[in-house]
C-alpha cells in the first residue's frame, strides 16, 4: 500500500513540476517587463513636471489681471461722467 502511494506522489510531482516551471517563467517575464515601463513613466513624468513650471507664471498673471480689472472698475464711473454720450 505504501509503495502505491509513493508511486502516485511521484506521478503527481512529475505532472506538477512542468506546470510550476511554466508559471515561474511567466512571472519572471512579467517582472522583467516592469523596469522598461517604469523608465517610460519616468520620462513622461519629467516632461509633465516641466509643464508645471508655467503654473507659477499663470498664478502671477491671474493676480495682475484681477488688479487691472479692479482698477478699471474704479475708473468706470468717472469715465461715464467725463465722456459725453453721443
Amino acid at each position: 500500500m505504501a509503495d502505491t502511494a509513493l508511486w502516485i506522489m511521484v506521478i503527481v510531482l512529475i505532472a506538477v513540476i512542468p506546470v510550476v516551471v511554466g508559471l515561474l517563467k511567466k512571472v519572471l517575464g512579467a517582472a522583467k517587463s516592469i523596469p522598461p515601463r517604469i523608465d517610460a513613466i519616468a520620462g513622461v513624468a519629467t516632461a509633465a513636471s516641466s509643464d508645471l513650471d508655467a503654473v507659477v507664471i499663470l498664478l502671477t498673471t491671474q493676480n495682475y489681471i484681477s488688479q487691472i480689472v479692479a482698477s478699471v472698475a474704479n475708473y468706470g464711473g468717472s469715465l461715464n461722467v467725463a465722456l459725453p454720450d453721443y
